[in-house]
């Protein structure tokens, strides 16, 4: 009979707090969002999503510029590569050439990739708001048949 009264009183000791946070979590609640806020909030998207394809728009021109140099950079590397053969060179003199037309291609990668990075990551869109609450529509369980074992 000891053990139960203690436990009912070590429940009710530890139940007690957490209903005095619950009632004033209640009370703290927002109200509910009106069709005003909803307006507003699309507007607000609205506005911020132009701003993200206008952003996207810079990123993806400046981009598209470093690439262009990149292209540029390599395309002028191997006809400097092609136009420094001849037929009576060197293995020596052809290696040297080779050398120096993938040197010219890691330097353009480099200053591509350093371009990139400094370019900064591309913008993100803004997220959609919420659909608004719809009426409740009670959907009735659907029974399943289930199916018979085959014999």
């Amino acid at each position: 009979m000891r053990i139960s009264r203690v436990a009912i009183v070590m429940t009710a000791l530890l139940i007690s707090p957490l209903i005095s946070i619950s009632s004033a979590f209640a009370d703290s609640k927002s109200p509910a969002p009106t069709n005003q806020n909803s307006v507003d909030v699309k507007a607000a998207y609205k506005i911020a999503f132009d701003q993200f394809n206008k952003n996207l728009k810079i990123y993806e021109d400046q981009r598209r510029e470093i690439n262009r140099i990149y292209k540029e950079a390599i395309d002028k590397a191997l006809a400097d590569a092609q136009s420094a053969k001849t037929e009576k060179q060197t293995q020596i003199q052809k290696r040297q050439i080779m050398n120096a037309r993938q040197s010219a291609i890691i330097a353009a990668t480099v200053d591509r990739d350093a371009a990139i990075e400094a370019l900064g990551s591309p913008p993100v869109a803004p997220t959609q708001p919420g659909k608004a609450p719809s009426a409740s529509i009670n959907k009735s369980p659907q029974t399943k048949k289930s199916p018979t074992p085959k014999k």
